[in-house]
């Protein structure tokens, strides 16, 4: 990384202590310091965010984004390469249960999050500064907050239609000095969990106002809070919730990319379909590391890790310009004559300037919304209107329409579209658990081989390469995959159950994890 990235980096953690090179709480900075002014407030709140995409462990778990490849690899359509670094753990389903690096950023960016977007609600009213900043602050401190909670009902949880009172998660809604902290608070359930979420992205909606023109698009306006409002009351089965504010987010924006625009690499954040992205700049880039596992097709990108299943490509139409991004192809930085197995490639996502390490981090887009009113709305039984919705979004995509479809043969289309739309987005993992489905992983047939036909030295040769998709098509314990599996889940860090006294006081610890 470049010495003034880290310089910034350091520079914004000592301002804020809001990143994770400072354990100290938010808190032990006096808010006399620190929230003078809404302009100080709000500088808390874009380094929370920067914070939320640049905490780190190792180069496999940089921010968010890193979240968001784990739960792709734990699903069904990513054959992540066991020979390369990153992931691997996460696909064979051995890091989250051991609680290993995924598992503990993904606890600690949530609360890093949660505990600086309580410190801006508890002191943003006192500060220099007009009400209506205030508020619109105070707004996006809630979202942000909301969007937190949201992380971590959905994989800290089964689906909640399972058991709601099962134990989830500590909820914190007051800043944590060191002594509350030291106290902890008692898990909250499944329900509860989502409640806050809801509450929280509710009270932001009303609090931003409409009229506010966001100057990046990293930062929270109406349109992202009634997107994470869809997405959030459609994981807590609130269907009519869903559907309203799904209506409400298209009726602002339903703009669907081109086929030029898809196969551009999903990489720039000025795109029009995206309701929110955190966009990278040559002085802030470390986020696009996540790229070098993601980017298997641009010569430079290192890892290149993240390969599709073999059989994914079946899944799509003839004439669907997304199928026109799988194809068979070697590591971009291998020489085909030497290159020891070649994967299926999904070119979807590409640096924008690789050299740079530079590629903007996508978060929401409006193709997620369609699917989200498709399926509130087949939940509904209005299924002239979900098949409308869902087929806006196929016909937008050089897809063949779904007719005559009702029950579940609509939701399992419904479900089928989101995984070939939102491929590499981080889905996957939340839609098994929300939905109580199970991983699918076919293995290809031993001995299969790619053709190949490559220049060298101004001959034209052809090779049979050994062709490699999912590697791991069981659990750890050699069982077999299943719904509802103690392996899908995130799990408490052992540091918080050692050190929070009162965790299970409310509500006792899942018996799938009974030692």
């Amino acid at each position: 990384m470049k010495k003034n990235i880290l310089i910034s980096l350091l520079a914004i953690c000592g301002l804020l202590t809001a990143c994770n090179l400072d354990t100290n709480p938010t808190t032990s900075v006096t808010s006399d310091n620190v929230y003078k002014s809404t302009a100080d407030a709000e500088m808390v709140l874009n380094g929370t965010i920067h914070n939320l995409f640049n905490e780190r462990q190792t180069y496999a778990s940089v921010g968010y984004r890193a979240i968001l490849n784990a739960y792709d690899a734990m699903g069904s359509d990513v054959a992540v390469d066991p020979l390369k670094y990153g992931f691997k753990s996460s696909y064979q389903f051995t890091s989250i249960y051991g609680k290993g690096q995924i598992n503990s950023i993904s606890w600690s960016i949530a609360y890093h999050t949660i505990n600086n977007c309580n410190n801006v609600i508890a002191n943003i009213d006192n500060t220099e500064g007009q009400d209506s900043e205030k508020n619109r602050i105070k707004g996006q401190a809630f979202a942000l907050r909301g969007f937190s909670y949201l992380q971590l009902a959905s994989t800290y949880s089964f689906a909640i239609n399972k058991d709601s009172s099962a134990v989830c998660v500590p909820i914190y809604t007051q800043p944590t000095d060191e002594t509350i902290a030291n106290q902890g608070h008692s898990a909250a359930s499944v329900n509860e969990v989502y409640n806050r979420t809801i509450s929280d992205l509710e009270e932001a909606l009303t609090l931003i106002p409409e009229d506010y023109t966001r100057s990046e698009k990293y930062n929270i306006d109406q349109q992202v809070v009634l997107g994470l409002l869809s997405r959030a009351c459609l994981y807590a089965r609130q269907w009519d919730k869903a559907k309203n504010y799904s209506d409400q987010l298209l009726s602002l924006n339903n703009y669907l990319m081109s086929a030029s625009e898809y196969k551009s690499g999903f990489n720039d954040a000025s795109n029009n379909e995206w309701i929110w992205g955190y966009p990278q700049t040559k002085d802030d880039n470390f986020p696009s590391y996540n790229f070098y596992f993601l980017d298997t097709t641009t010569p430079g990108s290192y890892y290149c890790s993240f390969n599709a299943d073999p059989y994914f490509k079946d899944l799509f139409d003839d004439g669907d310009y997304r199928k026109d991004l799988l194809n068979w192809g070697i590591n971009p930085n291998l020489s085909p004559s030497s290159a020891p197995y070649i994967y299926m490639h999904n070119s979807k996502f590409k640096f924008k300037d690789v050299q740079a390490q530079m590629a903007d981090i996508v978060l929401m887009r409006v193709s997620e919304i369609y699917l989200i009113n498709a399926e509130a709305k087949a939940r509904l039984n209005d299924n002239s209107g979900a098949l409308e919705s869902l087929n806006t979004l196929r016909k937008a995509r050089g897809s063949k329409e779904a007719v005559g479809l009702s029950g579940q043969a609509l939701l399992d289309q419904i479900w089928l579209e989101r995984r070939k739309e939102l491929w590499g987005e981080g889905f996957s993992l939340i839609d098994i658990i929300r939905n109580q489905q199970s991983v699918a992983r076919t293995s290809l047939p031993l001995n299969t081989t790619v053709a190949i036909s490559y220049t060298e030295d101004g001959t034209t040769i052809s090779r049979d390469v050994p062709a490699s998709g999912h590697t791991t098509v069981q659990f750890p314990d050699q069982s077999n995959f299943t719904a509802n599996s103690k392996y899908y889940l995130f799990r408490i860090p052992d540091s918080e159950e050692s050190t929070n006294k009162h965790l299970y006081d409310k509500h006792p610890k899942l018996s799938i994890y009974a030692q």
